[in-house]
């Protein structure tokens, strides 16, 4: 578990990719399947990963209790800052978008397939996590860019910013949270559509045309929120 681990906080299996298959962790490591399923189970139970029935195990993002809380944490934050963090994510989402279109595998695109799911399904079902889901969508897509500075870049943004506008929209009164969920959904559908047919022009426009959504989404969030600040 220790060595597997090493390799998911080192970037080697980054948050949203799926991991290799049991008998290529036994070769890998040298141990028996036995061994690799009773760490699998273990990291399961830790909320590392995410299994996804009839397609695999998929790496999440490490817990506050493990990871330690982030110097500017969810809570801290002020719906400037997440503007700020759009502003700084979206050159970068819109790029990544064309680039996993370009470049993604079918591996790498059953993970973002598969995060679209677990949106999807959390806007069915209060008790699951619908901002992990979208944290793991965004990263996915990043993932397939096969570029490693892009994965961290991703992982720090939108790892703050997204619980944060989360945090933000839950205590909203005059705005549906749930036609806000949904607005955002079929924005990450097109986004996945253009990546499933390598259609980078068209990633590109509808990765633009939703950060640009969610900046309106936030602006409008902050006008009922932080009136004192507008």
């Amino acid at each position: 578990m220790v060595r597997l681990l090493e390799r998911m906080d080192n970037g080697i299996y980054p948050v949203g990719s799926q991991l290799p298959t049991e008998p290529a962790l036994s070769a890998e490591f040298e141990v028996s399947r036995t061994v690799i399923r009773e760490a699998l189970s273990r990291l399961k139970a830790h909320q590392r990963i995410r299994t996804r029935h009839g397609i695999g195990s998929f790496v999440t993002l490490p817990s506050r209790s493990e990871s330690g809380p982030a110097p500017e944490s969810g809570a801290r934050l002020t719906l400037l800052d997440v503007l700020a963090m759009q502003e700084a994510r979206t050159g970068l989402e819109v790029e990544a978008a064309a680039m996993a279109a370009q470049r993604r595998n079918d591996r790498e695109l059953l993970a973002i397939e598969a995060a679209m799911r677990e949106i999807r399904a959390a806007m069915k079902d209060p008790r699951m996590d619908i901002t992990t889901a979208d944290i793991e969508f965004h990263l996915a897509i990043a993932a397939a860019t096969g570029n490693d500075y892009i994965r961290e870049m991703q992982h720090r943004l939108s790892s703050l910013s997204i619980p944060c506008i989360r945090q933000h929209l839950d205590r909203s009164r005059s705005h549906s949270s749930q036609a806000f969920l949904a607005q955002a959904v079929a924005e990450h559908q097109l986004v996945l559509d253009a990546i499933r047919n390598r259609d980078d022009a068209a990633a590109r426009k509808y990765m633009r045309q939703h950060m640009k959504n969610a900046e309106q989404r936030t602006l409008l969030l902050r006008t009922e929120l932080e009136p004192q600040s507008t």
